[in-house]
């Protein structure tokens, strides 16, 4: 297997290490390397760069954190990996050594050339094409072992990436899902010029942090954000549609509430905007309608909160950032208008739902209650209700777009990705939206 090529780099680095995905990668690739260390007496390491000292310092206390609480966790495992360190008596001693060896593992830095001697270089820095290919080509200029890149791009092109950073067939998409450690889904994505040692070392590795793989083919915003960032264009132009009739504030908070408590996920779409970050979709979203000039995504509703600074994302303790709603204690009390957050009360869709996303994870019957749920919001007269039903249809004609685009290989794929990666409890390629079929035929 290749991992035998992984195990025998020496050195790692992980650029852009102190960020929500960056530190996530480190870990990750910490907690991987510790056990295969320990047992063949190796010395496999970690370089982190980033220019932000405050950052870094963050991020090892993130590490000690997270490894503190695997070790916990594990505890068993950690006493088998360490049998022969008679120094360790109590739990909390294994608990500790364990800690402190992946902090070990680490050697935070702001000097770009301590990255020249890696063999694997796992990128994590902003979405901006000058920013990534400028640190590859940097890197591959000045160092003597032939870096492969992996970078955890979600939006531009591997060819783009390869070409510009003059590295061609040494650069890979592994787009981890946030976040990386809690995440099980990593979309694959190879250019025609990938190298076939780099696709199986990648393939290996993503095995080895036991994800599930999509492969996904090399298009602007790749299948998860291709689906999520049309499905957002959609939104921002639904609330406009009806802002007249509902107020702006008044229109965001719908479709967000009716996205979540009547479309039975987990956050509504524009909480989820907050969660990945206002800035981050934006760029995605400028990415893909330079790359997909027929369409009409719409850029310009997003720039309500950017030009005022409010862009979402997450903090030090993983609580979404003020975005296009204001969060007390994790939760919303506000909506932004363009000029200042205005206070709401939450809506009550008892009449369209009486399910939640949260209970309905452990039904046993799943299948047949969502097509009891969607064949009665069908069925309601209210023009909530037509609302929803016209929202899912319009994920359904996303999803397979992406197929026929050639953006995503199957209608499987794509389904696969948003229930993996956004937690959905459907894809969006189903039946419960399906127009030309009787609602009676739903109940079958």
């Amino acid at each position: 297997m290749n991992s035998n090529l992984f195990f025998n780099c020496k050195t790692i680095s992980v650029l852009g290490a102190s960020g929500k995905m960056g530190r996530g990668i480190v870990l990750l690739l910490s907690k991987m390397i510790l056990p295969q260390n320990v047992q063949s007496e190796t010395e496999q390491k970690i370089i982190a760069l980033d220019l932000s000292p405050d950052g870094l310092n963050d991020m090892l206390m993130y590490i000690e954190i997270q490894s503190t609480k695997y070790a916990e966790k594990n505890i068993e495992w950690v006493r088998k990996l360490y049998e022969t360190n008679t120094d360790l008596m109590r739990d909390s001693d294994f608990v500790l050594f364990y800690s402190e060896e992946i902090k070990n593992l680490i050697q935070p830095t702001s000097k770009l050339e301590d990255t020249y001697s890696s063999e694997l270089i796992f990128e994590a820095v902003a979405e901006k094409i000058d920013i990534k290919t400028s640190l590859f080509d940097k890197i591959n200029r000045n160092s003597d072992v032939r870096p492969y890149f992996f970078t955890n791009t979600s939006s531009i092109p591997i060819s783009t990436i390869e070409s510009r950073a003059q590295v061609t067939g040494r650069v890979i998409g592994l787009h981890f899902y946030n976040p990386p450690p809690v995440q099980k889904l990593l979309e694959i994505i190879r250019s025609e010029n990938t190298e076939v040692r780099l696709f199986k070392l990648a393939v290996d590795i993503s095995k080895l942090l036991k994800k599930t793989i999509i492969h996904a083919p090399d298009c602007a915003g790749f299948i998860g954000n291709g689906q999520f960032l049309r499905e957002v264009s959609y939104a921002a132009n639904l609330v406009e549609n009806i802002s007249e009739e509902y107020g702006f504030t008044g229109a965001i908070l719908l479709i967000n509430e009716l996205t979540r408590d009547v479309l039975l996920r987990p956050m509504g779409i524009f909480e989820v905007v907050d969660y990945v970050g206002i800035d981050v979709c934006s760029a995605i979203l400028s990415v893909m309608q330079d790359a997909f000039s027929d369409e009409k995504l719409n850029e310009r509703f997003l720039q309500n909160w950017i030009k005022v600074g409010y862009v979402g994302g997450q903090d030090t303790n993983g609580y979404t950032k003020n975005g296009v709603f204001k969060y007390e204690s994790g939760e919303i009390s506000g909506v932004f208008d363009s000029h200042e957050y205005q206070s709401i009360k939450p809506l009550d869709l008892r009449e369209l739902s009486t399910h939640n996303w949260k209970d309905l994870k452990s039904d046993g019957s799943l299948q047949k209650t969502l097509k009891e749920h969607f064949n009665n919001l069908h069925l309601s007269k209210s023009p909530l209700s037509e609302i929803a039903v016209k929202y899912g249809m319009e994920c359904n004609k996303i999803g397979k777009y992406l197929v026929a685009q050639k953006i995503a290989f199957s209608e499987d794929d794509v389904n696969q990705i948003m229930t993996l990666g956004f937690h959905h409890l459907y894809g969006p390629i189903n039946s419960f939206f399906d127009a030309s079929l009787p609602v009676d035929s739903l109940n079958k």
